[in-house]
């Protein structure tokens, strides 16, 4: 009953020459110590797929500043559009109301001082695609608080002036043009302001150069007026940013500003529709 095993042979001859036989791999043998323990294969955790997460955490992160941006945009958009309200303004007897009538009805009609503002619509360029809203607001400086509620939202102001009295006129408007241009909304949202010398066709009507010069110099003289009557209030006072001890000059405004001439009756008015139609919207 004995049988002959080739792997107890191989065992013996090992033992008798001092040799490890040699191991099948998987055999659970320690081949370094030589003992017949079984080796404990410790598993290797799974790595969970982290492809869902990470996409999750990406999300979470870019999503606020997608909408952030697109809120940023949009308001964005809503500070930059100017609007199409055009506030007419400036001394009483300046020819405010003769002009608005021209540009609204295409003619010229009798007209007179009044008390209370008057808003229109107008097309400056034919087919209703070029409409504005004209507001002719009355030169009494009683009402001066009308004029600066209206200025407050105008896409373009419109001081007008009688350009054959400068002298009286400028000086009628120098107090106006301060009130306005020292308004916080004003100074905020930077309207354009259009300077019209009206009844150009007058004789001796003046220049916008001229007009434009001492408009600078009666404005000059309203704030440093203003201020004066402050210090020694000893009360703050608004005042034209950017100026300070320096003189005033239209140049150096916020303000995108242009002096025209200009006339109702003749009528004149191609400088005016195109300043308006450029700063509108």
């Amino acid at each position: 009953g004995w049988r002959f095993s080739p792997s107890w042979l191989l065992g013996n001859m090992a033992s008798t020459s001092g040799e490890q036989p040699p191991v099948e791999v998987g055999s659970g043998l320690d081949v370094g110590s030589g003992l017949d323990e079984p080796v404990v294969a410790t598993p290797t955790p799974a790595v969970p797929d982290g492809g869902g997460g990470g996409a999750t955490l990406a999300l979470s992160l870019v999503l606020p500043l997608v909408i952030a941006a697109a809120f940023f945009l949009l308001f964005r958009g809503r500070s930059k559009s100017r609007g199409n309200r055009v506030v007419l303004f400036g001394p009483m007897g300046a020819g405010k109301t003769a002009l608005s009538l021209q540009l609204r009805f295409g003619r010229m009609t009798p007209t007179y001082s009044s008390l209370a503002k008057t808003v229109g619509r107008c097309d400056l360029g034919g087919g209703g695609a070029n409409a504005v809203t004209l507001v002719d607001v009355p030169g009494s400086g009683r009402l001066r608080s009308q004029l600066l509620s209206e200025a407050a939202s105008a896409a373009v102001l419109a001081c007008v002036i009688d350009g054959s009295r400068l002298a009286p006129q400028c000086k009628e408007a120098a107090g106006a043009l301060f009130d306005v241009l020292s308004l916080e909304a004003v100074q905020r949202r930077s309207p354009a302001l259009l300077v019209v010398l009206s009844k150009s066709e007058a004789r001796g009507a003046a220049s916008p150069e001229s007009a434009r010069t001492l408009l600078e110099a009666e404005v000059q003289k309203v704030r440093l007026a203003r201020t004066t009557m402050a210090d020694t209030g000893g009360a703050g006072t608004k005042d034209i940013p950017g100026f300070g001890a320096a003189g005033f000059s239209f140049a150096q405004t916020r303000l995108t500003t242009q002096f025209v001439s200009a006339s109702a009756s003749t009528p004149q008015l191609d400088a005016v529709r195109s300043f308006v139609l450029k700063h509108v919207g």
